[in-house]
């Protein structure tokens, strides 16, 4: 069977002398392994730099039921990325996010709302004039209720502490709460959109803070989420 299906890639590995395994997560059929042969070795082709991390494209494979690795037919740029390669901050926002999905994203099966968010951020972040620090802190928190556990919005004066455990705002600090300033910061990011985040503003440390806290509620939620590497690199960046 040939399926042609809008897709983003998540990563690659190598595979024999020449050729590659792409993972990408795809509208029609969600996470998929492709084969594409004759991208490494020699002299580099199109097909090298297309499959890249976050690339948005469009391909078409040969569907194999029942089978996890499918072989690449032909493949086109949906969004060519005109911002994203140009900007160090926002290239280590997008590294984040590619490993980021790469370690939550689970579904083999299709999940066109995740799919679309997915696509809706990464151009926002390629089309943004400025770059904005924590863009990927509101990233991970819109990517919660396409998992499962998006917190609740009920944070008040009786209500400061964001527990990680249940996902919502509790009158007092227990152990699997969030310190007051956290809490703070992730009820302004439930507040506000996309075009709306530059309206948010915060230093390095509460960034730090904020970050660190996010990514203990997804170790919470999705027990097999590995430790990230590119906080560092974010950290490095935007100091």
């Amino acid at each position: 069977m040939i399926l042609s299906t809008p897709a983003v890639v998540l990563h690659t590995i190598p595979y024999g002398d020449t050729s590659v395994i792409a993972q990408v997560y795809s509208r029609d059929r969600g996470l998929l392994g492709i084969i594409v042969k004759g991208v490494r070795g020699g002299k580099k082709n199109r097909k090298s730099a297309l499959f890249q991390a976050l690339t948005i494209l469009e391909i078409q494979i040969n569907l194999k039921e029942n089978k996890d690795l499918h072989y690449l037919r032909d493949m086109r740029v949906l969004h060519p990325y005109t911002g994203i390669p140009f900007s160090t901050p926002k290239t280590a926002q997008a590294l984040f996010i590619a490993e980021l999905l790469k370690k939550s994203i689970r579904e083999e099966e299709k999940n066109e709302a995740l799919f679309e968010y997915i696509v809706d951020a990464l151009q926002f972040l390629d089309e943004m004039p400025e770059v904005i620090p924590h863009f990927h802190h509101k990233f991970l928190l819109e990517l919660s209720r396409h998992l499962g556990f998006y917190p609740e919005d009920n944070y008040d004066e009786q209500h400061p502490f964001f527990q990680f455990t249940d996902g919502v705002f509790h009158h007092s600090f227990g152990d699997t709460c969030v310190d007051m300033g956290p809490s703070f910061d992730i009820q302004q990011l439930l507040k506000v959109n996309f075009a709306n985040l530059d309206k948010i503003q915060m230093g390095r440390e509460r960034r730090k803070a904020l970050l660190r806290n996010l990514l203990q509620y997804y170790r919470w939620h999705l027990p097999s989420f590995k430790e990230l590497q590119t906080p560092d690199v974010l950290e490095a960046v935007f100091g």
